[in-house]
Parts: C-alpha cells; structure tokens; sequence
C-alpha cells in the first residue's frame, strides 16, 4: 500500500511538473517571436500521433461509442483551442507565473458554476475561498495603473473560466472512453483547429523551419502533454481523484519557481502572498469537488 502512494504521488509530481513547463514553453515562444498556432498544431498533432500509437500498444478497443469520439474531437476543437490560446495571451501578456496563478482561479469558477447552473448547495468555506481567491489576485495583480496589464488578467480570467467549463461538461463526454482513446480525439480536435488559426493568422508556414522552433514543438508535445497525461491517468488510478486534485496545486509553484529562474522573472511579497491565497482557495475547493464526487459515487 505504501509503495503505490510512493508511486502515485511521484507519477501526479511528474505530471505537475510537466504541465507546469507549458507556461514556460509559452515564454520562450513569445520571447523569440515564434510562430505559435503553427507551434501549437504540431504539438496537439504530434501527440494524436503518440495517443494513436499507445491505444496500439495497450490494444485499447476503438470501434465503440462514436458519440463520445465525436464530442471529443469537437471538445478539442473548440475548448483546447480557446483555452490554450487565451493561456499563450495570458503568458504574452503578464508572464509565466502570474499567467499560472490566474489559470488556478479556475476552481473558483466550477464551484460558481456548480452553484448557479446546477444549483449545487453552497457552504460558508466556499464562499471565504472565493473571497481569498479574489484577494490573491488583488495581491498578484500591480497596484499601480501604470503597470497593471488588464488585458492580460482579462486573458487570464478567460483562461480560468474556460477550463473551469471545459472540466464541468468536457467530464460527460468523456466518460465512456479510455484515456488514451479520448485524449487521441481531443487532441486531434485541438490540432486541426490550431492549423485552421494558422492560415487564418498569416502565419508564413505550417512546417516548421528553425531550431527554436522545433525546441518548443518537441518540448510542448512531450515533457508538456504526452508525459504528463500518462503520469496523471496512471497516478489517479493509485491515489485517488481528491489526492490528485491537492496534489496539483504544485504546478503553480514549479511555474513561478523556473520561470523566475530561466526568464528572471520577479518573485515579490506580493505574489507569495497572493499565491498562498490562491492555492489554498483551489486545495479548500478542489478537496471538497473530490470529496461530493466521492461520496456521489458510494450512493
């Protein structure tokens, strides 16, 4: 039993880490001026390809529910794609880690929707988290107009609220496949949306041509995606969504840590102070959409 945690929580470690590498990944892109919708085909396309070839080798059944496959291509296409570009906005915008600590608001956001769309019951720690949140990203975001980027944390509440549904309806779809079935479908969706923006963009090539380039194709389609998920399916399955879910708080912290240290970008008293307020809102919360979803599947 102590062996499988061990080994769950590095796998759900690694997964964090590698997920945390996306908004780096984004960094070195806008810093060399790298086409990204070319960039991002590539790296949903070239993972299709890997999922492809892993439901191959776990010779995973693909000729049932045609449904789901077409909700999840469709889910790719359109909420991948959204959130992933407001993410690289977010990521232009205010940098690695503030773009980082806006996404992880997105708790915030499941429980609002829980609450409203499908009148879940809301609890008084609820409502605080909700409160710290909206103080932590008072205390990331600079208190002088002059250096406050509204785009960028408009881009990253965006961001936020977009996962936050892509987690509450994606879940329905996706259900009735395996992992590595659906995530084949939803990243195919992904990247032929990405290919649609790119011509659409004017970008000069879908073919890739530069070092740097490929650089962020490989790392975004292995270290950032691939790797990531399969830690992820394999470490919930020995530890449990709710352990998972706090668990995961981490891939913030790693972001601010690398991109303070690669990029030299600034950790000051009032990041730290906003980011423990807004990891704690997202534990507080994630625990307790663990925990109904837990006690959900008993009844």
């Amino acid at each position: 039993m102590k062996t499988s945690f061990g080994i769950g929580f590095l796998l759900v470690l690694v997964a964090a880490c590698g997920y945390a590498t996306v908004a780096l990944f984004g960094k070195w892109i806008v810093l060399h001026h790298l086409p990204m919708y070319m960039i991002l085909t590539w790296r949903f396309g070239g993972a299709a390809i890997l999922f492809f070839i892993l439901t191959k080798i776990l010779n995973e059944k693909n000729q049932t529910d045609g449904k789901g496959k077409r909700a999840c291509f469709l889910l790719g296409l359109s909420g991948d794609v959204l959130q992933t570009t407001l993410f690289f906005f977010t990521v232009a915008e205010v940098g690695a880690s503030i773009a980082s600590l806006l996404l992880y608001t997105f708790p915030l956001f499941v429980f609002l929707l829980q609450r409203f769309c499908f009148k879940q019951k809301a609890f008084l720690f609820q409502w605080l988290s909700l409160g710290m949140t909206l103080i932590g990203v008072f205390l990331i975001v600079p208190c002088n107009a002059a250096n406050m980027n509204l785009k960028g944390i408009l881009y990253g509440l965006g961001t936020a609220i977009t996962y936050a549904c892509y987690l509450s309806f994606g879940a329905h779809f996706t259900k009735t496949l395996p992992a590595s079935i659906a995530s084949n479908y939803l990243t195919c969706g992904a990247s032929g949306g990405f290919a649609l923006l790119t011509i659409f963009a004017g970008e000069p090539s879908l073919v890739p041509s530069i070092w740097p380039e490929w650089l962020a194709i490989i790392g975004l389609m292995v270290i950032a995606t691939v790797i990531p998920l399969i830690c992820l399916v394999r470490g919930m399955q020995l530890l449990g969504a709710s352990q998972t879910a706090l668990l995961f708080t981490l891939e913030p912290v790693v972001t601010i840590i690398f991109a303070a240290l690669l990029f030299q970008e600034p950790i000051t008293f009032r990041i730290i102070a906003g980011s423990m307020l807004i990891l704690l809102s997202a534990f507080v919360l994630q625990r307790k959409n663990s925990s109904t979803s837990k006690i959900n599947a008993e009844i």
